[in-house]
């Protein structure tokens, strides 16, 4: 059994990663110990023995030694996740050279796409493709790219690294974050008082919405998979889906309608969808959850609740 460190464990992700080895038996048995790393204690429910480590990862003195690390931590202080990892990688000493190491980077590195074509790891990465997002999504996109820089460093210096660049993903914990266009859409139509669910963008906004059971089912995969070579995976679905596509779909189950102001002086697409094959050939993943399937289940659960 393995110890695992999770730096940033109690956001999304890692409430997520807790509510899939709670259901699994098997994945749970892999590991005798927990250790998550936050700025702040939040109440996890884990049928895995965990211990707490309340600090800032750019305050950290040390690093305790394990068989694995989750490097999730993700502040909205872009400057601080920079500083983060350069001091991650400051404490890393030999002892840590066997540990398998997996760092979550995000889809947004590739820079905005207005063409319904999916993106491969191959394809170029860099500041410049980047500068064409606004606002924090530019800001957030130029860290990641420094961050993976330094993850990529460390793999020269012999330690085990792995990279998986997230997309977009649907499950019970993306209601909590309304930062999300599927947590504003469904927290629209389960208003009584709104009769129309409005969309935002006039563009076609394509998603790829990958399951969180598959999400974190392919996060262990990678991590364990982790090696010198730093190598960089995609994970999200490969299903795309328009955005006013998706809002019919959870129309049909509140009886809503959509409405999307369309205008002739908007040509261009948004498109957020990886393509997964790389993931598929080198470590026999596959996506185990449909979009609808797992919008189905989700919104059997809001309405199961009410």
């Amino acid at each position: 059994m393995k110890k695992l460190l999770f730096i940033g464990g109690t956001g999304f992700l890692g409430k997520s990663f807790f509510d899939y080895l709670n259901k699994s038996r098997f994945k749970r048995k892999e590991f005798s110990e927990i250790i998550i790393l936050s700025r702040k204690r939040k109440k996890i429910s884990s049928k895995v023995k965990i211990k707490y480590i309340n600090k800032n990862i750019y305050n950290l003195k040390s690093i305790p030694v394990t068989d694995y690390i989750i490097y999730a931590a993700n502040s909205k202080n872009n400057e601080e996740n920079v500083r983060g990892v350069l001091n991650f990688k400051k404490l890393l000493n030999d002892n840590h050279k066997k540990t398998k190491i997996l760092f979550t980077s995000s889809g947004a590195v590739y820079g905005k796409r207005i063409k319904r074509i999916k993106v491969k790891e191959t394809d170029m990465v860099s500041i410049q493709n980047v500068k064409k997002y606004r606002g924090y999504k530019k800001k957030y996109a130029i860290s990641k790219i420094e961050m993976e820089k330094e993850f990529k460093l460390l793999s020269k210096r012999g330690y085990k690294v792995s990279i998986a660049r997230l997309f977009s993903f649907i499950g019970n914990r993306v209601l909590k974050n309304k930062d999300f266009a599927l947590t504003n859409l469904i927290n629209q139509a389960k208003n009584k008082k709104i009769k129309i669910i409005k969309l935002s963008d006039n563009r076609d906004v394509y998603r790829g919405y990958m399951d969180t059971q598959d999400l974190i089912y392919w996060l262990l995969k990678i991590l364990i998979s982790s090696n010198k070579k730093c190598n960089i995976y995609n994970v999200g679905s490969d299903e795309d889906i328009t955005i006013e596509n998706l809002a019919k779909l959870i129309n049909k189950k509140f009886n809503k309608t959509v409405f999307k102001q369309n205008r002739k002086d908007i040509n261009e697409i948004d498109y957020y969808v990886p393509s997964i094959s790389k993931a598929k050939k080198k470590l026999n993943l596959k996506i185990n959850f449909k979009i609808k399937s797992s919008l189905n289940l989700l919104l059997g659960n809001i309405n199961s609740e009410s």
